[in-house]
């Protein structure tokens, strides 16, 4: 009676481990393969990314030489691409849309959107990519410390002149 129920015992712990193991190894295998595509659609943009960050269906990239970010979100069949030259960026600041929610007595609201707008030296349109939109992720992950992590990057990056490395 003692070994059978040692061996229920590991066996339950087995039916836990295993599947938990199985999507970590999955999860890692799908960011790999989404690194990849990103890392191929940088390449035809001849962008080399210095630092790039990946979350859900979206890369941003960021590299020094030429002073460029990269943003590519692969949510639709056909990928959005911007690329911005942060030395012709005027200002750059992150937009929050909420949404109000009312349930009886108490009122709440919730991030809908998160975006970052560029306006440009040149006054030509500004540009926004998404960091977070609730219709297309359910969960916020650290949207809005990205966004401001990349904000800082941006500030300090735009308006100054690239650096070209010579050969």
């Amino acid at each position: 009676m003692h070994i059978s129920m040692n061996m229920v015992m590991i066996l339950v712990s087995l039916l836990v481990i295993v599947p938990v193991i199985l999507f970590v190894l999955a999860e890692k295998g799908g960011l790999s393969k989404k690194k990849k595509a990103f890392d191929a659609i940088a390449k035809a943009n001849d962008v080399q990314f210095s630092s790039q960050e990946v979350w859900n269906n979206t890369c941003l990239g960021f590299q020094e030489e030429g002073n460029v970010l990269l943003y590519i979100n692969t949510q639709n069949p056909e990928p959005i691409v911007q690329k911005i030259k942060l030395n012709e960026v005027k200002k750059c600041v992150i937009n929050k849309f909420m949404k109000d929610y009312k349930n009886g007595d108490r009122h709440y609201s919730e991030l809908a959107r998160l975006d970052m707008e560029f306006s440009f030296l040149s006054n030509s349109n500004p540009v926004a990519i998404t960091f977070y939109n609730a219709e297309d992720n359910f969960s916020q992950n650290q949207d809005v410390a990205r966004a401001e992590k990349w904000l800082a990057l941006i500030d300090k990056h735009k308006g100054a002149k690239p650096k070209n490395v010579a050969a």
